[in-house]
């Protein structure tokens, strides 16, 4: 803030000698973010509008959690008549500024916020007015709990469903949120589903599964072409629907309940018409392509130790064992994050946490427009792309639903992981000659891991019958209630990890099973992965130790080589095994990951994992296969993310093979190069 502060007290200079200002203090501190800021501040004081835009969008992809960027974005865009994204971004400015406390500057902050939105909010059409007021609640709930969100001005909690999740004009499909009516929601009339969608509870979601399908309003919806699949909503009750064929047969169809999805197998070219506008989804392709891979299925745990399973030679998971010991093992995999946000966020885009910038749980983070994630990656390339989650990490609030053409959603607070796998299961019947590709999503280990006072229901049956007292019960009645992270060691906490990796074992079994019964080894390739490890099976206390930082990466299939790989490498460097797996051509300089050495690329020479999480310090650990550096800042880490320096910092490096410190002094800044290079972004100047 100290450029931006000079150059506000010193508006009276004028814009070029402020600009001439501006490029001197780069020369000085030319990775300063917000350098951007100050130059959109400047080309909105010469009313160069566009100008402005162009700094102030390129200042918050550079730190879009700053809530000056976000309201000098609401000005701009209010003085280019963009009356609706000053409206949202002003509200993104009040969740960045008080998620963490409250900032110095908070009054003429606010002060500013509401001058805006006096001015802009008149001016919004009624559309833009009713997507306003939803997106407004959605960054009010201050989580990325998908699919609840608040309404504020009722004081009660409600789903996001039937409606477009960021509709965008320019697009033909946009994601189509419904509920998911297979299982046991068949049978709900009407009446009830309005009263189970508005109940006045936040975990309503919990009972609710929800589907997204890349679909369009229309009354008429051509089919061009034969063999495809098409998801079909109703938007209002007892909707009449017609679906005619090229060679004459008509079939006429009421769906009874709106915003529910029906499966239609257009094996000939046709069309699909009603009276009312219907959700018509995007045509899927029930028959592949030969040349591509019949499944692509990767399957997110949260929360699978790697080192512990090493540690263990497997004996939780067995299963899994045998499944991924026929492809690659990574025995030093380092995941880029120590907690489930920032990791997958990574996993999704490819970049370390201080390029994506996702630090915390909000639902005003959004993934980088400007990169492709490995679901938009596939479906460019021609894949029938689902997401099967159980994950709070991956919500479509922040981009979850990207590149998907389709999304299940059940919340882990109300279904176990086996709903999950069904689901999954289910996709892969349902179009078994697509080339489909598939993002499994599980949380129930994660959940175990959570079990603290006041959720003694967090572990199974199984589990509860199994521990005994002391561990299924009695630890989970007197353990003091700690974040995952920061779990302390306990022999009752081993046993119940145990006990949900060998749940989670014995669920993907069915997985394991069904791909080798209905697959041959070359038409697949099979990923299982985890954001993170477990603190508490290790009585270690350093935050990003091997147990919480050295993550599962396992891949089974066409392509893959069989072996443990004793290679360090990041998570996030799945993304181009994928696509050279897949025959994919995908450019990656400008992403972090990196294709290993494994699978015939250059690979790392050290892997990186970093904790930025407002109002603790910056840490990170740099590993090679000989050294660990430990680095710390000393002073806490910004509202924004920024990382303060400004008091100093540590750093230690110890041996991998002997566990002592190292006093080295030119390895020593070796590594605080590393550091400083990699976070040089992200300092606060």
């Amino acid at each position: 803030m100290s450029l931006l502060n000079d150059i506000l007290e010193h508006m009276e200079l004028g814009p070029d000698q402020l600009a001439a200002y501006i490029d001197e203090y780069e020369t000085v501190q030319p990775y300063d973010c917000m350098i951007d800021t100050a130059r959109a501040v400047v080309a909105l004081s010469a009313s160069d509008y566009r100008a402005a835009e162009e700094w102030i969008l390129s200042a918050i992809r550079k730190n879009p959690a700053n809530y000056w960027n976000r309201l000098y974005r609401a000005l701009i865009a209010k003085a280019l008549g963009q009356f609706a994204v000053a409206a949202e971004e002003c509200y993104i400015c009040f969740n960045f500024a008080t998620q963490f406390g409250t900032p110095p500057d908070a009054e003429a902050l606010l002060k500013r916020i509401n001058e805006v939105l006096n001015e802009v909010g008149p001016k919004l059409s009624p559309g833009e007015q009713r997507q306003f007021v939803i997106q407004r609640n959605i960054l009010q709930t201050t989580g990325s709990f998908f699919p609840s969100y608040l309404l504020a001005d009722q004081k009660k909690w409600s789903l996001y469903q039937g409606d477009f999740l960021y509709f965008d004009p320019h697009k033909t499909y946009n994601d189509y949120v419904c509920i998911k009516a297979q299982s046991y929601i068949d049978w709900i009339n009407g009446s009830y589903q309005q009263t189970l969608f508005h109940a006045d509870d936040r975990n309503v979601y919990a009972l609710t599964p929800i589907e997204i399908w890349k679909a369009a309003k229309t009354r008429r919806a051509l089919l061009k072409s034969e063999h495809h699949l098409v998801a079909v909503a109703a938007t209002i009750p007892n909707q009449a629907v017609t679906i005619s064929t090229n060679d004459g047969k008509t079939i006429k169809a009421r769906l009874a309940v709106p915003n529910i999805y029906h499966y239609f197998n257009m094996d000939k070219k046709g069309s699909i018409t009603s009276n009312q506008e219907l959700l018509v989804s995007k045509p899927i392709s029930t028959a592949g392509v030969p040349q591509k891979k019949k499944l692509i299925l990767t399957i997110f745990v949260d929360a699978v130790s790697q080192w512990y399973l090493t540690e263990t030679n497997y004996e939780f998971m067995p299963y899994t064992k045998a499944f991924f010991e026929e492809g690659t093992i990574f025995k030093n995999c380092f995941s880029t994050g120590e907690w489930t946000h920032p990791s997958v966020a990574s996993w999704n885009t490819g970049l370390y946490s201080t390029r994506h910038h996702i630090i915390y749980r909000s639902s005003a983070y959004r993934y980088p427009e400007d990169t492709k994630t490995a679901s938009e990656l596939l479906n460019d390339d021609g894949y029938f792309t689902v997401c099967v989650s159980g994950s709070v990490g991956t919500s479509p609030y922040i981009g979850g639903a990207r590149g998907y053409d389709c999304s299940v959603r059940r919340s882990c607070a109300g279904f176990p992981d086996s709903a999950l796998i069904s689901d999954a299961l289910d996709f892969l019947e349902a179009v078994p000659n697509s080339n489909q590709y598939l993002s499994l999503e599980l949380f129930e280990m994660h959940r175990t891991i959570d079990s603290s006072e006041g959720c003694e229901l967090s572990l199974s049956m199984p589990q509860q019958a199994t521990l005994g007292l002391c561990d299924s019960i009695v630890g989970l009645n007197t353990e003091k209630k700690k974040k995952s992270v920061w779990k302390g060691h306990s022999e009752s906490f081993v046993k119940r990890y145990q006990a949900a990796m060998r749940d989670s074992d014995r669920r993907l079994k069915q997985i394991y099973d069904y791909i080798t019964e209905h697959y041959s080894e070359n038409e697949y390739i099979v990923c299982l992965y985890s954001d993170h490890g477990v603190s508490g099976v290790s009585q270690e206390s350093y935050l990003l130790k091997l147990s919480q930082t050295n993550s599962a990466l396992m891949l089974r299939g066409g392509g893959v080589p069989a072996g443990i790989s004793e290679e360090y490498i990041n998570h996030i460097d799945y993304l181009p095994i994928l696509t050279k797996l897949a025959g994919i051509d995908a450019d990656f300089s400008q992403y972090d990951c990196v294709l290993p050495r494994t699978f015939g690329g250059p690979g790392r020479d050290y892997v990186y994992t970093e904790s930025i999480y407002q109002g603790q310090t910056y840490k990170a650990a740099v590993r090679t296969d000989e050294f660990e550096c430990r680095f710390e800042a000393n002073a806490n880490t910004d509202i924004d993310g920024l990382i303060d320096l400004s008091q100093g910092y540590t750093q230690k490096i110890f041996s991998i093979k002997t566990g002592e410190e190292i006093h080295d002094p030119e390895l020593a800044e070796d590594f605080e190069a590393i550091v400083l290079d990699h976070i040089k972004e992200n300092i606060k100047y």
